[in-house]
């Protein structure tokens, strides 16, 4: 469901979303339980979230804003990032990084690490 207003965009049911960079060809996935867009530059995004990159890392998290016209995402919440190496990391106070997920600064960070 999609209800449309002067100024923003709602998507009350949430969303599933697949952005393909054909340039690029790379991929993102969002999938949300409830998602505001503004003038489908800025969302704000709320439940259940995940975000998966083409490489098949991929976050959780259950708020988390989104800027497409810079291509970054950040939020202040629980947040952890799953890499296809093993790698595993919580984002205890939140995170800013690129939308694909190839840039990330975590806040108060904890994690496990694969050991080769």
């Amino acid at each position: 469901m999609i209800k449309e207003y002067s100024i923003y965009t709602l998507f009350p049911n949430g969303l599933k979303l697949f952005i393909y960079r054909k340039k690029k060809n790379k991929y993102t996935y969002l999938s949300a339980n409830w998602v505001k867009s503004i003038e489908k530059i800025f969302y704000h995004i709320k439940g259940n979230i995940i975000i998966m990159n083409s490489d098949g890392d991929f976050l959780k998290t259950e708020e988390i804003f989104w800027n497409k016209k810079y291509k970054k995402i950040f939020n202040n919440k629980y947040t952890i990032i799953y890499c296809t190496d093993g790698t595993v990391l919580k984002a205890m106070n939140g995170l800013e990084a690129t939308d694909d997920l190839k840039k990330i600064r975590l806040k108060n960070i904890s994690g496990i690490f694969p050991i080769q």
